[in-house]
């Protein structure tokens, strides 16, 4: 599968890593390696349940400084 790491970045804000490991069929440990190789930004610890509770969130920006958005 591959993605520019806008998608990845959209992905993984869009849902929890598990999530996505499952309907790609990879495990979740890949998605977050290969959002570390990028250089994307993961939500952290607790951020899917304050969502599921109802409180604010900040979702980080995609930084651009050592990748270009569309980099696959």
């Amino acid at each position: 599968m591959k993605v520019t790491r806008e998608q990845l970045h959209e992905l993984v804000w869009s849902m929890p890593m598990t999530e996505i490991a499952r309907q790609s069929g990879v495990r979740d440990q890949h998605i977050a390696r290969a959002c570390d190789g990028v250089d994307v930004v993961r939500p952290r610890a607790g951020y899917w349940q304050k969502i599921e509770h109802g409180k604010s969130v900040h979702r980080m920006a995609l930084s651009n400084d050592r990748y270009a958005a569309s980099d696959v």
